[in-house]
């Protein structure tokens, strides 16, 4: 609900507060937020912030006005356009969402022997593990197993994992420049910590990314596997017909 005795203004707020909502998937795929005269008394505010919050939203991209019908959401799915190495918490911060990250895991474990040869390799015979969940109002929804050489093992804290990225860690603290990254974006069932962390049903749906990524000198400095419930993550890109 809105606070009238803060600064920010109570558009901003209301704005917010459905913005939340949305992403979480309270509407669903494709539901009406309200009329303005619900939400109007809903929030206890006048028309003219309601309708501010609701044009806030519109330039966003996350509802439609439907003349003499309603606002409705469009999807809340998060969008990858695919044309540089992003993860959730960019996106959320794409949507004015502020993501709520926990590390559960960051510790050094042995080079899993299912990995493929040449992270094996790379990495040799340990590696950093860390584990990330990523929520919105305590509802997950990515599940990151990260990867990272060991002879890293005390330049991550867990404290900096949680509130920067890898790669701005990287970047700001350990002075490596970023390479490339390669990625392979796959279906699967969740299984073991993926389901029990995205508190999914064992084989549910997910979208899983598995990535590699590289510094300016080819090493390989990070492999993780990103998973997210189905319903939440979306890809696109922009192809050239013609070849």
């Amino acid at each position: 609900m809105v606070d009238k005795s803060v600064i920010t203004p109570l558009y901003e707020q209301v704005a917010d507060e459905l913005r939340k909502e949305i992403v979480c998937g309270l509407y669903g795929e494709s539901g009406s937020i309200g009329t303005q005269n619900e939400l109007e008394e809903r929030f206890n505010v006048s028309l003219i912030t309601i309708r501010k919050a609701v044009q806030i939203l519109e330039k966003e991209g996350l509802v439609e006005i439907r003349q003499g019908k309603g606002t409705f959401i469009r999807s809340t799915n998060l969008v990858d356009h695919l044309q540089n190495l992003t993860g959730i918490t960019n996106m959320m911060s794409d949507m004015n969402v502020k993501p709520e990250v926990s590390v559960t895991v960051i510790e050094i474990r042995d080079t899993p022997e299912w990995f493929p040869k040449d992270v094996r390799k790379a990495y040799g015979r340990k590696a950093l593990f860390i584990q990330r969940i990523v929520s919105m109002n305590n509802i997950p929804f990515a599940n990151t197993d990260m990867y990272l050489p060991a002879k890293y093992k005390d330049s991550f804290t867990k404290r900096e994992v949680e509130e920067s990225t890898v790669y701005k860690i990287y970047q700001n603290k350990l002075s490596i420049k970023l390479g490339k990254g390669r990625q392979v974006i796959r279906a699967c069932g969740a299984h073991g910590d993926v389901a029990k962390n995205l508190k999914l049903s064992d084989n549910c749906p997910v979208l899983q990314i598995e990535r590699k990524a590289y510094d300016d000198h080819e090493n390989l400095i990070e492999f993780m596997i990103l998973s997210y419930e189905a319903s939440k993550y979306s890809f696109e890109v922009e192809l050239e017909l013609n070849k």
